[in-house]
Order: structure tokens, then sequence, then C-alpha cells
């Protein structure tokens, strides 16, 4: 389902999920407030809030080491 990120009833939220036991990012994601699932979550995974522009810098980076 697409979301239309130009409407302002749709607040986004930039996220970040890391495995606390190996220290790892395991996913990284946004979506509205009302599709953010927390029940996807391992035992061990923690879900990690970002504002907008310090989650693209780290996507970024993130992007840049896979190539």
């Amino acid at each position: 389902m697409a979301t239309n990120r130009k409407d302002p009833a749709s607040k986004f939220y930039y996220f970040i999920d890391i495995d606390l036991y190996s220290r790892q990012i395991v996913s990284w994601d946004s979506d509205t407030q009302d599709n953010v699932n927390f029940s996807e979550l391992s035992n061990g995974c923690y879900r990690v809030f970002l504002p907008r522009g310090q989650y693209n810098k780290l996507v970024k980076r993130l992007e840049e080491t896979r190539a």
C-alpha cells in the first residue's frame, strides 16, 4: 500500500532496528503512524526512532557501505 507523504494527516516515523546482542542494525524503514508495527521485533531487538534528517544521513551511509 503506497502512502502519500504529502498528506499532513499522515505523520511519518523514521526508525532503525538494532539487535542488542550483536550490536548490529538489522533493518531500517519509515512508515506512517498507523502502520508502524512493534510486534514484529524479536527478543533482543530494539527500535530507535530518529528525526528525518538523521535517518536520511544514516541510510545514505549504510547504502554507501553496501556498494
